[in-house]
């Protein structure tokens, strides 16, 4: 592990924004947070009228295909080969066309605590579903915030650099120009200011299939990424995170331990 004293500075180097769940996102330059995360970010998402449950690429990989901006704080979705649409009837219908059952485009804050679903096997898209419950507040799994380092994908390359490890697999918020370890050991309520940020750690993140999906642009299905994790890594890649002092962060800003 990297000494969490290392000299060069630690940058931003990355900010990244996904406004619909599960659909590719959008880099950004500049993120406002506050204690429910980025803003815009899983803010909307594909609801199964049939099952009540908000879709996720853990279930259907295909939504890794579609892709979603914000513009003045409003969606666009783009589905393959088509055009950009905003939400309403249109898009409803379009996105109940492409994935094959009756959905609609709902937005987290009116819908309420989403629930998700996945496969009990991430080899297999066929084996038994569970189910779990959002935060309510937006429609991430877990926490409002996830970090990772340059460091942490330099080195799983290094362990196994047969494999694609594509920032897309792992969809953090930051990005952080730093060393495999240089943010230190994962110790619940440590903190680190990221420009006008605060935040306070959680523990690791823990992967799913969704690292092994394939995404547009030359990402193929590799589930060595997951079993590679799983095997050496306690599954975990990257950091959850809460945001205890809401502000600004920009791609350039320094990020620094708390004492």
């Amino acid at each position: 592990m990297t000494d969490v004293s290392e000299q060069r500075p630690m940058l931003v180097q990355l900010l990244r924004r996904y406004p619909v769940k599960s659909m590719q996102g959008e880099a950004c330059r500049v993120l406002d947070m506050d204690a429910n995360g980025a803003a815009g970010d899983r803010s909307w998402g594909v609801l199964d009228l049939t099952s009540n449950t908000v879709i996720s690429a853990k279930r259907d990989g295909r939504l890794l295909e579609a892709a979603a901006t914000l513009h003045d704080g409003e969606v666009s979705v783009r589905l393959p080969g088509g055009h950009d649409l905003d939400p309403g009837d249109v898009l409803n219908e379009n996105l109940t066309r492409w994935l094959g059952r009756p959905v609609k485009l709902v937005e987290a804050l009116s819908h309420g605590v989403a629930t998700f679903e996945a496969q009990e096997d991430f080899e297999r898209d066929d084996s038994n579903v569970e189910q779990w419950e959002g935060t309510g507040v937006s429609f991430v799994d877990e926490s409002p915030l996830h970090l990772l380092t340059t460091g942490d994908l330099e080195h799983l390359s290094s362990q196994r650099p047969d494999l694609h490890w594509d920032v897309r697999r792992f969809r953090p918020n930051v990005v952080v120009d730093a060393s495999h370890g240089a943010l230190g050991p994962v110790v619940a309520g440590r903190r680190i200011r990221i420009g006008e940020v605060e935040i306070e750690l959680w523990k690791g993140c823990t992967r799913c299939v969704m690292t092994t999906r394939p995404q547009p642009e030359g990402l193929d299905r590799e589930l060595d990424i997951l079993r590679h994790t799983i095997k050496f890594h306690d599954n975990k890649v990257g950091l959850r995170a809460w945001i205890v002092r809401p502000g600004t962060v920009r791609v350039g800003d320094e990020v620094r331990l708390v004492d």
